[in-house]
């Protein structure tokens, strides 16, 4: 199959850019063609063969539909030995090369392993495109092309989009998810302060542990305990998840005595507590089903590690294993 427009590769770290091109060439193919033109491969699945694939590519003959295939995870999931059979149809069937109504896509998350004989076909045979993570300066053009287009209303400083993107990082994911949610708080247009981000938006920490203590109160030890050794393995310091755990708990509990007081009102409860209304709406779940003072007793052995850590009479991690598990 000789280099055409109809073999692509689509590869790279940025898995979110690499699948919204898959989209746009889905998306393409079906505006002027039926959906049974269209055949989708994910070799993650245990139960995807590639004898379905190559069956997929034989001509339907004179009168057939155009058709869109696509292969993913193929390159990662499928042992080199099995790829070979798929590699060496694409090198020897000259139909393939004469066919003019199929479009041919390969579509890898991450990097492949640039020794592969697969790899190095594609990469010379095929219309290929690497998408690489975004620089910062990347990411803050993306997210305001993003919060151009998708709300044309809402301004997003440049100071907005620098701290957005030093929160969030090169997660395309979690940047439109938290683009979607400033969006959705500023709904009748407006500008994107810092304020509203840093109320709204969490880091990749801070939402990791917000996540941990929603699994603590929920007593799922088992996920808390994965969540605070999952930050740790990233090299987060003991110290400042121990303080994040704490902050974490100082919130819940003034939005808890507002609440157990008769107030019930978010709105009201944000008003007093100075609280943003955003992160007490969040909190209700919680508190309505957790007392005031089994939070008090919880955020009192957070001090009580605190003081022991830092007396060298314990490991922090231990204690709040320790911790985690027994509630």
């Amino acid at each position: 199959m000789p280099l055409n427009k109809m073999l692509y590769f689509l590869y790279g770290e940025d898995s979110f850019r690499s699948k919204e091109k898959l989209h746009e060439l889905k998306k393409v193919f079906l505006k002027k063609n039926p959906p049974s033109g269209l055949f989708v491969f994910d070799f993650s699945d245990k139960d995807t063969s590639e004898q379905a694939f190559l069956e997929a590519l034989k001509s339907g003959g004179l009168f057939s539909e155009k058709k869109l295939i696509i292969a993913e995870g193929l390159l990662k999931n499928i042992p080199t030995e099995r790829q070979k059979t798929v590699l060496e149809k694409l090198k020897t069937d000259k139909s393939l090369s004469q066919e003019k109504d199929l479009v041919l896509v390969f579509h890898e998350e991450g990097q492949p392993k640039k020794n592969l004989s697969f790899y190095k076909y594609l990469s010379t045979n095929a219309k290929k495109q690497e998408f690489s993570l975004l620089s910062p300066r990347d990411l803050e053009n993306w997210a305001s092309g993003y919060v151009a287009k998708s709300s044309p209303q809402t301004a997003v400083p440049a100071e907005s989009l620098s701290m957005l993107v030093s929160y969030v990082g090169n997660d395309l994911y979690l940047l439109k998810n938290e683009l979607d949610k400033l969006i959705c708080f500023k709904a009748k247009g407006g500008e994107i302060s810092k304020n509203d981000i840093e109320a709204l938006v969490k880091s990749h920490s801070e939402s990791t542990v917000f996540q941990a203590i929603e699994a603590l109160l929920g007593k799922d030890a088992k996920r808390a305990l994965f969540l605070l050794h999952e930050q740790l393995q990233k090299g987060e310091d003991p110290f400042y998840l121990l303080s994040m755990y704490s902050y974490q708990l100082r919130t819940l509990l003034k939005i808890s005595a507002a609440f157990e007081s008769g107030n019930t009102n978010p709105q009201f409860i944000a008003k007093e507590t100075g609280i943003h209304p955003y992160v007490v709406q969040k909190a209700f779940p919680q508190i309505k089903n957790i007392s005031f003072q089994k939070l008090r007793d919880i955020y009192g052995k957070l001090g009580e590690i605190d003081m022991a850590s830092k007396t060298g009479k314990n490991n922090v991690t231990l204690l709040l294993d320790k911790l985690i598990s027994s509630l």
